[in-house]
């Protein structure tokens, strides 16, 4: 199911296209009906004040071929229809001018033909063609009346000063309409100008205030774990190769990383709204323990500020749910991670759940400062900050947690907390009750894993590192490359069971290199992983059409990286599909 963001930039741009092809339809009928009434009304008046009958059929027709394009514009394109016009106009002029000779005053119609062109023709090389083009006809024409070529129609004295005014009356006529509607247009374009302009100041903001918001809450947690490992690695004692950690500065470190993680999640989210490539995925899960697991995970965040986290659930609640988990958790995580921002030291966080007229009703308060009514909206745009919140913003959490919550077919709303201050984000959203899931075997045994070799095929040490801790952990001897070729050489030499390749390398990529591997017979059976920092969609598609076997998104969680170890190499079958670690 593509979201309401999808919707609604589609219906804006058949809006913009319609808008264009009524105005384009409008200006093509309007000259068309004038020329041909033109048209007809000279063809007339010539052959009543000279009898040629060659002066009035081609007139006649020239008025019903002007008529014609009316069709062409609502049952066909409507540039043909400008085309069309444009060239009947053309052809008119010139017609007449050779058959009325110097009477004619061809040259009056020279700002009518200019104006059409730059009507009907948008690249500036079809505009200077087709002015070339007409200027050149037109010249030709004039030099006929010097050295005819052609012969004009004898017409007498009285007949030629009637028909001096009325080419003059038809000239003003033609070229005022022109030039009418060539301003008009103009003014249209230049609206349409500054409208991108505008669009482009704001995206360009925009992006100031991401950048900055972004780097800003991505330095906080930052700060957590450089303060602590700087205060282990000058302390340490160097004649030693090991340090004592504390447990609570490992699970700051791990924590901090969870927010970094968090902020990253949350530009991705955003940046699937914009692009209109979220969707929805329900499946069945137990509320309660979940809800409450959630709850337990950030209540350390929450100490950091001296912060608890009082949890109380409704005996209405049902015990499976069916719903999209991975956006509820994305609500109440930014709910959770929003309220512990901005709720006053020592003070208390409630996070309700139960069910109302059918509906999950869950609610997360607060004791900040609150949020002034004329606010209140607005709070759910991105990068909204209150007075007397120490500069910080609520990023990308809140919009992101309306969006999902709509999505769903529910909303999220915010009222003031009449106990104590604060703010009350309610989340209230339809959920199908259903029966519990097929019990599934979640058990992590990595003694099954012992003894296989992976080559870690990644330009950056530190990566190199990381997958080591998490492969030895596994019992997994890792083997080492800095580049595609040396992991194609150590491949060969060692043998892996399976291979982990970063996607962005210096001078070859880890989708090149897999065409490499899967050309070596020896090779090309051992299952292939691409690893990658970006976890948009484009990407996993990527991995999925290169034919890798595996997709894995930096960080990489030590589960993640058993679970498709286990599944590509432990329980593998001759046919494997791709499996991609979110």
């Amino acid at each position: 199911m593509k979201n309401n963001i999808t919707l609604t930039r589609m219906n804006s741009r058949n809006a913009e296209a319609n808008e264009t092809k009524e105005r384009i339809i409008k200006i093509v009928n309007s000259l068309a009906i004038s020329a041909s009434l033109l048209a007809f009304t000279l063809g007339c008046l010539l052959y009543y004040m000279t009898g040629y009958g060659i002066i009035f059929y081609p007139a006649m027709l020239e008025s019903a071929l002007f008529l014609s394009t009316l069709l062409i514009t609502r049952y066909s394109k409507p540039v043909y229809g400008k085309q069309l016009m444009f060239l009947l106009h053309s052809i008119s002029i010139w017609f007449f001018g050779v058959l009325l000779g110097p009477a004619s005053q061809i040259y009056l119609f020279a700002p009518f033909l200019a104006f059409c062109v730059f009507l009907v023709f948008e690249k500036p090389l079809s505009q200077v063609l087709a002015l070339v083009a007409s200027a050149v006809v037109m010249i030709l024409v004039v030099l006929n009346f010097r050295y005819p070529v052609i012969s004009s129609l004898p017409l007498s004295k009285e007949t030629e000063l009637y028909l001096h005014w009325l080419v003059i009356i038809a000239a003003t006529f033609l070229n005022g309409t022109a030039l009418y509607y060539f301003a008009k247009e103009s003014r249209f374009q230049n609206k349409q100008l500054k409208s991108l302009v505008n669009q482009l100041d704001k995206a360009n903001q925009a992006m100031r205030i991401y950048v900055r918001e972004t780097t800003h809450e991505i330095r906080s947690p930052l700060n957590v774990v450089n303060s602590i490992l700087q205060n282990y690695i000058e302390t340490a004692d160097q004649g030693k190769k090991t340090v004592q950690v504390g447990i609570a500065h490992l699970e700051a470190v791990h924590f901090a990383c969870q927010d970094m993680q968090l902020v990253m999640s949350n530009a991705l989210g955003w940046a699937k709204i914009e692009e209109g490539k979220d969707e929805i995925c329900h499946s069945p899960f137990h509320f309660s323990d979940w809800v409450q697991h959630l709850c337990d995970t950030y209540e350390y965040l929450a100490k950091r500020r001296s912060v608890h986290i009082n949890i109380s659930l409704s005996d209405n609640l049902p015990e499976y749910i069916l719903a999209d988990k991975s956006k509820l958790r994305t609500i109440i995580v930014n709910l959770l991670s929003n309220a512990i921002k901005f709720t006053t030291f020592r003070s208390i966080i409630t996070v309700k759940a139960g069910m109302k007229n059918n509906q999950l009703v869950v609610s997360v308060t607060d004791q900040g400062v609150g949020i002034s009514a004329d606010r209140k909206e607005h709070i759910f745009d991105p990068y909204v900050s209150e007075p007397g919140q120490h500069t910080e913003s609520s990023g990308l959490g809140l919009p992101i947690a309306r969006h999902m919550a709509r999505m769903m077919g529910g909303d999220l709303s915010v009222t003031d907390n009449p106990d104590g201050g604060g703010s009350i984000f309610t989340l209230r959203m339809p959920v199908e009750i259903t029966t519990p899931p097929p019990a599934t075997d979640h058990i992590i045994d990595y003694s099954i894993l012992n003894g296989l070799k992976v080559l870690v095929v990644d330009d950056d040490h530190l990566n190199h590192l990381a997958f080591s801790l998490a492969l030895k952990r596994m019992g997994i001897e890792a083997i080492l490359a800095d580049s595609g070729p040396q992991g194609l050489t150590k491949a060969r030499l060692h043998q892996p069971d399976a291979i982990l390749m970063d996607m962005i390398m210096p001078y070859t990529s880890g989708v090149e290199m897999l065409s490499q591997f899967r050309a070596d017979r020896q090779l090309r059976q051992i299952p292939f992983i691409l690893v990658s920092g970006n976890a948009y969609s484009e990407v996993k598609e990527e991995v999925i059409a290169s034919g890798a076997d595996g997709f894995l998104s930096k960080p990489v969680n030590i589960e993640q990286l058993y679970t498709i170890l286990r599944d590509l190499v432990i329980m593998a079958d001759t046919t494997r599909p791709v499996s991609i670690a979110r």
